[in-house]
């Protein structure tokens, strides 16, 4: 199993307060932690941690974090072929999380703002061996445009959570296979209100001329009422959330695409893949951080036998991953 990451990389650092801040407002921390972060990172990571192979690409600055990078990924095992120095600040954010685990939450992209096509064909071999391709928003749209449309032509699924939301690329959405997005993202596009979407016993005429269009699978995720996937032909397929303490959300859609990406490309049922990818996400927001909340195989394993048989068991399968 091996996902090539149209990645981001960010300095993330989060402030655990009783409440988040108001304008103008100074507030007293709890806690405090700075971490490797960035949803493409995440995304790489957490699958990682699941037992897939990953490889990427990744811009990093030149300054004064740009050693830190490298050692992260020396660290976790990951190639330094997959980091690109860009000239530059290397990316970097701040989160509040508050006492229910809520966050609010600022990002600098910096040099990933300078991931380019050129940077994409020059690993054009390396896309080639991926089993998926995937990206999120954290990137431009050059690079992933370019890495999306070397898979389709050899074959290869694509998987794009385009947060944070912009305007989707034409290009980019013709070569996207799956498609990840929570309910804020989805109303952003245009698919529909979240209530509208959490209720929906038929894709919404949006989703639904998506879905005519050629995306396999749209996937929307809904907090604390789960997730929701639609295909073509088929009814909605909904998985409950996990009933868990909450501690610090960030990270927990990355860990949810990640366990997504796990599946599909174990070729699981569709419903085991998103319960797979639900159990993913709650168990990242047990702790304070992602970084070291992201679960392994093992952990993952333990947490769904614990919980039992699956939710609202569906014949269906997830689309191929090759």
């Amino acid at each position: 199993m091996r996902v090539f990451v149209i990645g981001s990389f960010v300095i993330a650092c989060s402030v655990k307060v009783a409440r988040l801040p108001q304008a103008g407002e100074s507030l007293d921390g709890s806690a405090f932690v700075a971490e490797p972060g960035g949803k493409g990172f995440n995304l790489a990571f957490a699958a990682h941690r699941l037992g897939v192979t990953v490889d990427g690409l990744f811009a990093v600055g030149t300054d004064v974090f740009s050693p830190v990078v490298r050692a992260t990924f020396a660290q976790v095992g990951f190639s330094e072929a997959m980091l690109v120095p860009h000239a530059g600040s290397t990316g970097a954010g701040v989160a509040f999380v508050d006492a229910a685990g809520e966050n609010c939450l600022a990002v600098c992209l910096g040099a990933n703002l300078a991931l380019a096509a050129e940077d994409v064909r020059a690993a054009a071999a390396r896309v080639g061996q991926a089993d998926l391709v995937a990206a999120t928003f954290e990137s431009p749209d050059a690079p992933i445009r370019e890495a999306f449309a070397l898979a389709r032509t050899r074959g290869l699924p694509t998987l794009l959570n385009p947060s944070p939301v912009r305007a989707l690329d034409p290009a980019i959405l013709a070569d996207t296979a799956i498609l990840v997005v929570n309910a804020v993202e989805a109303a952003d596009l245009g698919l529909g209100a979240p209530d509208a979407i959490a209720a929906a016993r038929a894709a919404t005429p949006a989703i639904a001329a998506l879905l005519d269009g050629g995306l396999e699978l749209l996937v929307v995720t809904l907090g604390q009422c789960g997730a929701i996937a639609f295909r073509r032909g088929v009814p909605p397929l909904r998985q409950p959330a996990f009933a868990v303490t909450a501690v610090d959300t960030v990270g927990a859609g990355d860990a949810f695409a990640a366990g997504l990406m796990a599946g599909l490309l174990a070729q699981q049922p569709l419903d085991a893949t998103l319960r797979q990818a639900a159990a993913c996400g709650a168990l990242t927001t047990r702790r304070f951080g992602a970084f070291d909340a992201f679960p392994t195989a093992q952990a993952l394993a333990a947490f769904l036998d614990e919980a039992g048989p699956r939710l609202r068991p569906h014949p269906g399968t997830a689309p191929s991953a090759r």
